[in-house]
């Protein structure tokens, strides 16, 4: 038996009727190969997102951790109707974008390919979710006006155990604190299972793009 080993895997058995004597007659040797299967050659489809691996450094992922809990100690997280055990606050229209947010959003924007100069999305805008535990983001996709536009999301992970890592389009991102995601929240179902660990706290940046806008991270100059 001889067995050849790569991208495609095929096992050749000769008939016991072929001997070492002779030369191989064609005639009194069958070879037959058994199950094989050329892979593909192609690249997998690109995922539906995009991941910035420790997009925060730890001091402001500690110092955004610092922010969200004293606003939920103060009142300023309102209960999230979309579900019970969520909180959210919506930093653009209440004040809330200091210096951090505004630079953590420039830099996303200097982030991805084609999204500096794009308009920031007004009807979610920029925010602070806080999730507590048994706490879950239903499967959905964001409303947004009907036309050529799409919403752009970006998240930045300050505190979340694996539980709380986002499901895009059935797909869970493999995303850890520090991290940021980005995805077309109008265009992909996306949710979350229910938060089994600490609070999950992240703060959201939004853009309005155009439909066919492609998602790449920006070049490295």
């Amino acid at each position: 038996m001889f067995e050849a080993e790569g991208p495609c895997r095929s096992k050749i058995t000769a008939a016991a009727h072929c001997h070492r004597r002779s030369a191989w007659p064609r005639q009194h040797c069958r070879l037959r190969v058994q199950n094989c299967r050329w892979q593909s050659l192609r690249p997998e489809p690109p995922k539906p997102w995009l991941v910035l691996k420790q997009f925060l450094s730890e001091a402001e992922r500690l110092e955004l951790l610092k922010s969200a809990i004293a606003q939920k100690a103060h009142g300023r997280l309102l209960p999230n109707p979309a579900g019970p055990h969520r909180f959210f606050r919506r930093l653009d229209a209440t004040g809330g974008v200091d210096t951090l947010i505004e630079a953590l959003t420039q830099r996303l924007e200097m982030a991805v390919m084609g999204l500096k100069g794009r308009p920031r999305d007004e009807t979610l805008g920029r925010v602070c979710s806080y999730i507590e535990p048994n706490g879950f983001i239903h499967e959905h996709r964001d409303k947004y006006p009907a036309g050529s536009r799409a919403h752009l999301r970006a998240n930045a992970v300050v505190q979340m155990d694996r539980s709380g890592q986002p499901i895009i389009a059935g797909q869970t991102v493999p995303v850890e604190e520090g991290d940021a995601w980005i995805f077309f929240a109008s265009q992909e179902l996306h949710a979350t299972n229910a938060i089994r660990g600490p609070p999950r706290i992240v703060f959201g940046f939004g853009w309005s793009v155009p439909a066919d806008f492609m998602l790449h991270p920006a070049t490295v100059q």
